[in-house]
């Protein structure tokens, strides 16, 4: 019971936005905050591990030490857990990270994204962040990579599952009463699952609102173009065909979704622009 409560003050003095930062920006403790001196030593070798390269030995021999002192040191498993992800070893990430998460339940966010990213555990991942909502009723929390906000990842899972109308919901849930709370993607794929559903005059509000926050993704205009070709307006398609295929043939790789570990959901390729362009001419 000592574990629990300690972990529990860990979270209300800001862990649950502390776990969901990029990976570059890893938090420092407030070592003092902790009156019992196991949890504090350990503080002090996880923030001194960050001065090491992560996954090397000497941050590992940090965190380890972190552990030995207090096992109920949540942070450390987790941050032990991080390399192993990284280089796609996925049963030693989970054997750290689940522990982690059975200390302090706000790690099942940052479980439950990765699970989505990585693995595509679509049914996992839905589970960890429906129950990560229940217990700490999240607004708009962005995922540790900074690309979705957690309601797009929830209605992204629902979608692949194929639950249609569930997916919806968590999209009004990301989008709320501020459409800028859903993040840079929230619109395209609001507008990539309209398609999915040919919901065409749905897809084209939700992709032209894309294009107000940003009208340089290659994904946006190729989706806009099928959606004019479901409605039958091949000349705008047309258009809008081109303008895909220039922003995706841009050398810099800065125009359409990427990530450096995954493919990101609805990515297009180059035989994605020639499909469309065949329907075009029929």
């Amino acid at each position: 019971m000592k574990a629990r409560h300690h972990m529990i003050r860990i979270i209300h003095t800001g862990l649950i936005a502390a776990l969901l930062l990029p990976a570059a920006a890893r938090a420092q403790y407030n070592c003092s905050i902790f009156k019992d001196s196991s949890e504090a030593r350990a503080c002090r070798l996880y923030n001194a591990s960050d001065s090491f390269y992560q996954g090397g030995p000497k941050c590992e021999q940090y965190l380890d030490s972190a552990i030995a002192i207090c096992p109920y040191f949540a942070p450390a498993w987790h941050e032990r857990s991080v390399p192993y992800l990284k280089r796609g070893d996925f049963v030693t990430w989970r054997h750290y990270l689940d522990k982690a998460v059975t200390l302090d339940a706000s790690y099942l966010a940052y479980r439950g994204w990765c699970r989505f990213e990585f693995l595509r555990d679509y049914r996992g991942a839905l589970g960890d962040l429906q129950r990560f909502d229940t217990l700490f009723g999240f607004p708009h929390l962005t995922s540790n990579n900074g690309n979705y906000e957690l309601h797009i990842v929830m209605a992204l899972c629902e979608r692949a599952l194929g639950h249609y109308q569930a997916a919806f919901d968590y999209f009004d849930k990301a989008f709320g009463a501020d459409s800028t709370q859903a993040g840079l993607y929230g619109y395209l794929y609001l507008g990539s699952t309209k398609l999915k559903v040919k919901d065409y005059r749905g897809a084209l509000t939700a992709l032209d609102h894309e294009n107000r926050i940003y009208d340089k993704f290659a994904e946006t205009w190729l989706y806009l173009a099928q959606a004019n070709l479901g409605l039958g307006n091949k000349a705008l398609a047309k258009e809008q065909l081109l303008r895909a295929k220039a922003l995706f043939a841009d050398t810099t790789g800065k125009y359409y979704l990427h990530d450096v570990y995954c493919e990101m959901p609805d990515a297009i390729y180059p035989e994605d622009v020639e499909k469309t362009a065949a329907r075009l001419n029929r």
